[in-house]
Formats: structure tokens, sequence, C-alpha cells
């Protein structure tokens, strides 16, 4: 998985979780406190609404029965006497008082002509099936309850007889004929009229929604009194600094809740992040610490299978590649500079033991003329030996230096049978059989011809050192096609002693020799796979002990020509 994607599930899923289980836990502590707020407000709604209907509704209902007239200063006076005065105002806030609709006739406080009890349709058909009302007030701690009230502000009137009283239709919630024209007698129309029982067959109320008028219909004993009725609405407002209280209390808590998520979130997230890319860097910073003061035998070699691990793992290893690879190197160079001092010690020896006989030639008192020819005998001598060290600077530089390359097409199987006779003798005298296979359709090959018969040169003269008990060469020439296009391909396969595969990267080090004893100087195959290189060819080589190698050399068609060794 990259990284990236690996970092954002891991932060995204943590932070989901944190947050479900925030909200778990805090709905399920929210649930609680809503239950019990829900339970405060029912029991304080209780406890309100009944001093609203004891002490605030009788108060009232008692001044407009006294006064028999809507007085509005004079209620005012009352409401604030009675806040004073009475135990249970302690939390009143505000209390409104209308007549006869919604509109504001008296308050507590200073009131306003236009201001109004808002109730809709809901609310007055709760206040006359439950008798009240009870709300919040949005953006203030307080509760608001409204109640209806019912005075006679005017003396009732008497009607006679009683027979005129049915108390079958009053109760069934109609008005006789004759019930309804001694209303009439009396002034009082009530065509439209509903009835409701107040106590049956006692008293009843008799209301006009036609006119808006309502009656009152009492019985006592024979005679029958009707009185009309206003009626009104008290609005209430109570303080509950417990359920504030509360609702501060809820929210603080629920911030602290935010607070410490938070705060788990950012750890979260840190903690992740270290894990995941903090200590993965800092790791592979040590790491390149290490390499620099050379401490690579205490790095693991297993590390996490995330970018950065891979990422660690390869810095890992291409370190002790690059120290294997600098081993080999050192010892390369120590096996080439041997193998320099080797080719130029016996030069240099036979020159200075040279120089010293013709110092003693020369110190004689007399020389003769056998002393003078002797003396160029010497110097051609030391002659062949400065050639010699010539050479082998040479051979050194080619290692070393590009050399310019000339490409002509030659007849690649007529190139090989050339090297192969040149070895006719020495094989016969080896034991060796020469085993020859030449692809006859092979067309001419571009190269240099004297380089590259210098290269067929070295592979079989190592092919025959390797089988000192005798043995057999098998040569074979093809043309091959591959990806890249048409080559030439020269197989060379000897049955001698093989080379130990531990060494077989080596055998193309300059100076890599496992023949020092006969002479070797580990130039050969060195050379040529330089000189198969610059031709843009490569050389694929098998080999196992004691059953001999292998040698494919494969020489391209379609190339640039290539103009110098590399």
């Amino acid at each position: 998985m990259r990284l990236q994607w690996k970092y954002s599930l891991v932060i995204n899923l943590s932070v989901m979780a944190v947050l479900v289980a925030f909200y778990f836990f805090d709905s399920i502590r929210v649930r609680r406190e809503m239950n019990a707020l829900h339970a405060l407000g029912a029991e304080r709604g209780a406890e309100l609404k009944k001093i609203a209907e004891n002490t605030i509704l009788h108060a009232v209902v008692t001044e407009l029965e006294t006064s028999k007239v809507f007085d509005a200063d004079r209620l005012d006076r009352v409401l604030d006497r009675l806040k004073r005065e009475h135990p249970d105002m302690q939390d009143v806030l505000n209390i409104h008082v209308s007549l006869d609709d919604t509109r504001i006739r008296s308050s507590l406080l200073t009131r306003k002509d236009t201001a109004e009890i808002n109730l809709d349709a809901a609310d007055l058909a709760q206040i006359e099936t439950k008798g009240a009302t009870i709300d919040t007030v949005e953006g203030q701690n307080a509760t608001a309850i409204v109640i209806k009230y019912l005075v006679s502000l005017v003396t009732p009137k008497q009607i006679k007889p009683s027979e005129v009283v049915d108390e079958t239709t009053l109760d069934s919630g109609r008005i006789s004929l004759p019930l309804w024209k001694a209303l009439v007698a009396q002034g009082i129309y009530v065509l439209d009229a509903t009835v409701t029982i107040e106590e049956k067959g006692e008293q009843w109320r008799i209301t006009n929604k036609k006119l808006g008028s309502l009656y009152t219909l009492r019985k006592e004993t024979d005679t029958l009194w009707i009185q009309k009725t206003q009626s009104g609405y008290i609005q209430v407002l109570f303080d509950v600094p417990d359920i504030g209280k509360s609702i501060r209390y809820a929210l603080l808590i629920h911030a602290a809740l935010i607070m410490i998520v938070g705060a788990l979130l950012v750890i979260l997230i840190n903690l992740t992040t270290n894990y995941l890319i903090m200590k993965p860097l800092e790791r592979m910073t040590g790491i390149i610490q290490s390499a620099e003061s050379g401490e690579l035998a205490s790095l693991r070699r297993t590390y996490s299978s995330d970018e950065i691990g891979k990422a660690t793992y390869n810095l890992v290893r291409m370190l002790w590649q690059l120290r294997e690879s600098h081993s080999k190197r050192i010892d390369a160079l120590g096996q080439f500079a041997a193998g320099i001092a080797h080719e130029i010690r016996n030069p240099l020896n036979s020159i200075g033991m040279t120089a010293q006989h013709l110092k003693s030639v020369f110190s004689q008192q007399k020389v003769e003329p056998e002393d003078i020819e002797e003396a160029k005998e010497l110097l051609d001598i030391v002659n062949q030996k400065i050639g010699e060290l010539k050479q082998i600077s040479e051979q050194f530089l080619t290692l070393n230096r590009p050399r310019k390359l000339n490409m002509e097409p030659v007849n690649f199987n007529a190139l090989v049978e050339q090297v192969v006779l040149e070895f006719a003798l020495m094989a016969e005298e080896a034991k060796v059989q020469i085993v020859k296979n030449y692809d006859t359709n092979l067309p001419n090959v571009t190269l240099d011809a004297g380089l590259m018969r210098q290269t067929l040169f070295n592979f079989l003269q190592n092919s025959i050192q390797a089988m000192p008990k005798g043995g057999s060469i098998y040569i074979t020439t093809t043309l091959e096609q591959t990806e890249s296009g048409r080559q030439a391909i020269l197989d060379i396969r000897d049955t001698g002693i093989g080379i130990p595969e531990e060494i077989q990267e080596q055998i193309y080090d300059a100076y890599f020799t496992t023949k020092e004893a006969s002479g070797g100087t580990g130039l050969g195959l060195a050379i040529s796979h330089q000189i198969i290189t610059a031709h843009q060819g490569k050389i694929e080589m098998k080999s196992k002990m004691g059953m001999g190698t292998a040698f494919k050399i494969s020489l391209p068609f379609n190339r640039r020509q290539a103009l110098e060794m590399h």
C-alpha cells in the first residue's frame, strides 16, 4: 500500500472512530440530561401551574368580581402587591392580563397597548381542553403559563317560571324553545349558542359564538339565574434558574468534551505521524550516518513493507553492495598492481644485471675488442627488455585508454578458421581435438579483424591450457535473430577442468589469473572482453568444475559502428 494512502486511511479511520465514540457517549449523556431536564421541567411546570391557578388567577378573578369593572390601573396595583407580599411569587417575572381577546390590558411591569399574548389555534384548543399552556420563552430562562379566566361583571337576571327549564336538552348541549323564549324576554339572544355542562343539573355555560357572548345559567331550587360572563387570558412568566443552570452546565460539559476529543485527535495524529513517517526517517538518517562512519555491521536486513521501509531496505542493500563492490575493487586494484609489478620485475632484473655486467666490463684497465662486442650484445639485451617494458606499458594503457578501431566487413568464418589453424600444432601436442561447425550462410560482419583475431586467440589458448590431459574444443558459428536484430554467434566450448564458481565474476578483471606458475599475466580475457564490448557485442560464460567451460560471443550486424574501445 502506498504510504500516502496508508497514512490517510489510518488518520481518517482514527478520526472517524474517535468522532463516532464521542457522538455515542455524548448522545447518551445528552439524552440523560434531556430526560432530567424534562422531568425537572414537568415537575416545575406543575408547581408553576398550581401557583398561576391558585394564587394569580384567584387574585385577578376576585378583583374583577369585586370591582365589577376591568380597571387596568387598579389591577396593576393588585398584581404588584401580590408580587411583593405573596411567598409563591418569588420567581414571577411578569404577569399579563387580557380581556375578551389576547390584547394585553394589564401587566405587572410596564405594558404596551399594542402588545398581545401570542396564542395560536393550537394554544387556544389546549387551553380549552387542559386549562393552560406551558411554553419556554426563547432567549430567556423563563417559562410562560397561559390560563383562561371567566368573570361576571353584571348582575344576574332571574328567569321564571322554572317550567321553561328542560335539563334533558341542556345536558345534551341544546336549548329548548321555551327557554329560548324566556331568554329573549330578558333581552338575551342565543340562537346559535352551544351549551356546556359545568355542574350536571345545576349549572351550564351558554356560548354565542356568532356574537362572542358568554353566559352562565345557574339553577337554584326552582329559579334560573343567567348572568353574562366575560373572559380573558392571564400570562405568567416564571424564572426557572435551575433549568438555565442545567443548560449552561450541559454546554460547559459539551465544550470540555470537544476540547478533550480535539486533544485526543492531536495526540493520535502526532503518534501516527511519528510512527509512520518520523521514526522511519530518523532510522534512515541513522543508517546514512552509520554508512558515513563505516559501521554497517549493526544495520538490520529486514524492514517494514511500506514505502519508507522499502526505501530503507534498498538503501541498506545499496550500501552493502557498495561496500562489497568497493572491497572487490580494492582487491582487484591490489591484483592489478601485483600483476604490473610481476610483469616489469623480470625485465628490470635483466636490465639491472646487464648494467652491472657492463659496469664490470668497462671497469677494466684495458678494454679488449672482445669486450666491446660483448658490451654490444649486452646493450642489445637491454634494448630487448626495454621493448618488453614498452609492450607492457602499452597493454596497461589499453586497459585504461580508448583506442581506435579499424572497422571493415570481414568473413567471420574465415577469420575463425585462420586462428584455429594457428593452434593446429599446439593442439596436436596437447592431445586436443578441435571440432568445427561453421554456418555457411553467415554474412560478413563489420569488425576490426586484428583485434578480433587477438580475442579469438586468447579464448582458444585458454581452452587448450584448461585441458592438460587432452580433450576437445567445439567451435560453432551461427546466425541468430533476436529482438534487437540479427547477430553473429560464436560458441567456444571445451571439456577442460572448468572455472570455480567463486571466481567466475573475476575472470575479466585485469591481472587476475590462476596460472601464475605457468607465467600467466591475467590480461588476455580482460583485453578480449574490452574488444568485444567495443564492438557492441557481449560475452556469456557457463562453466562447471570437471565439466568444462563454454563461451558465447555475440556480435550484432545492425549497429552504429564503434570508433573507439571503451
